[in-house]
């Protein structure tokens, strides 16, 4: 056996492990790939190339956290809220409040009853003969009041006091008051206001009485005058037809009563 190597068969395998070897870096392609994306910064891609192409409708996770509840917080919120089959069952459909023909509409009202009274006026007059101890007039509302109006009486010529406004003319009152113009008198002084079913100074919820007394016993005497009383509030119902405190001694005296609006 010949020991030494044939030198063709030398150069044919060193070519043959060189074609092998530059064949296997030729079908390993993933090797430079690897290499290639370790040294990309993708970081930089994201925020230069790609983040200002994103869809702006939609919000990241943090953001979505921040802006809304979960399902659990608002399970938890509408707990207390009705269903609509709930809602329907408990209660009536907007508009429908009462049972057609249970109740009037605003002009079938306003028809039917009158308005509620913004200012009542009236007119008084007595007069009395000699040796008589009082003279008096009664004012009847004909309403009930929610109170008892607090009570002026004015002299012919005197200041119109708080609470009280316009001429003997046409009286005027601020809520909650009763004020009463004297027009003139004769032989009469002292003159006041009394409630007739209790006999203390002031007025009831339904009228007065006013009352002056007699300067010279021995001769006639007589006043007269308008009245005014604005209601506090609504009235409470239609009042006496007539609040009489009974005359005295013969007493003559008229008056009247005028509801208005204003």
């Amino acid at each position: 056996m010949n020991s030494r190597r044939n030198p063709r068969r030398i150069v044919a395998a060193v070519l043959v492990g060189v074609l092998a070897g530059g064949g296997l870096m030729a079908t390993t392609p993933a090797g430079a790939e690897v290499a290639q994306s370790a040294t990309t910064n993708w970081k930089k891609i994201w925020t230069k190339k790609i983040r200002p192409h994103a869809d702006a409708r939609y919000y990241k996770k943090t953001d979505s956290d921040a802006r809304y509840s979960t399902k659990a917080e608002t399970s938890s919120a509408l707990a207390g809220v009705y269903g609509k089959a709930e809602a329907d069952a408990r209660f009536q459909p907007r508009g429908s409040y009462a049972p057609a023909g249970s109740s009037f509409t605003k002009a079938e009202s306003d028809a039917r009853y009158a308005p509620h009274p913004g200012l009542i006026r009236g007119v008084y007059l007595s007069q009395v003969g000699p040796d008589t101890g009082l003279v008096s007039s009664d004012v009847t509302f004909g309403f009930v009041l929610p109170s008892a109006p607090s009570t002026h009486y004015i002299q012919s010529g005197a200041p119109v006091p708080a609470g009280c406004s316009g001429t003997a003319a046409a009286p005027n009152a601020a809520p909650g008051h009763l004020c009463v113009f004297e027009t003139g008198s004769s032989n009469v002084s002292g003159e006041f206001l009394f409630d007739p079913a209790s006999v203390a100074n002031g007025s009831s919820a339904f009228g007065a009485t006013i009352a002056g007394y007699p300067t010279n016993a021995a001769g006639a005497a007589w006043f007269r005058g308008s009245w005014a009383v604005r209601p506090g509030g609504p009235v409470v119902s239609p009042g006496p037809a007539s609040a009489r405190a009974g005359g005295t001694n013969g007493a003559h005296d008229a008056g009247g009563t005028n509801a208005t609006s204003r």
